[in-house]
Order: structure tokens, then C-alpha cells, then sequence
């Protein structure tokens, strides 16, 4: 399934801040078009909380697994 349009606007990273914003104040329906094989379909999306930007928070009492993970692999 690809994203084509979001609320009657060609889809672009940047261009969705904007719909998520609105609808919070609109609490209207975000609606997505999107192409499946040979199909399209609009889809109504009803979030109305606003952008969110969830980041990492590390949990003292557990390992660190996530600097290990990243670390380089040596032969």
C-alpha cells in the first residue's frame, strides 16, 4: 500500500505536520489516499491529539542493550 495523498494534497513528509495539526483543532477526519496494487482508496483517519514526537528514555534499573547493539562488529 502506497500513500498518495493526504487530505486532497499530494503526499510529502513535510506536508503532514500541517492535517495532524488541523485536525486537532477541526476534529475532523484526516483522510488518506492510498494506492493498493491496482486499487485506490480513501481512508478516514479520525485522530485528533496533535503531533507527537515520541523519542527513547532509558530505563536505569535494565541493561543497556541498546549500546551494544550499536556498537561496531569486530572480526
Amino acid at each position: 500500500m502506497t500513500l498518495i495523498a493526504v487530505n486532497g494534497q499530494k503526499f510529502t513528509a513535510a506536508g503532514l505536520d500541517a492535517p495532524i495539526a488541523a485536525a486537532q483543532t477541526t476534529h475532523q477526519p484526516i483522510t488518506l489516499r492510498v494506492e493498493s496494487d491496482d486499487y485506490y482508496r480513501t481512508l478516514p483517519v479520525e485522530y485528533f491529539n496533535g503531533p507527537r514526537y515520541p523519542h527513547l528514555v532509558r530505563i536505569e534499573q535494565r541493561p543497556n542493550t541498546l549500546t551494544t547493539l550499536l556498537q561496531p562488529r569486530v572480526k
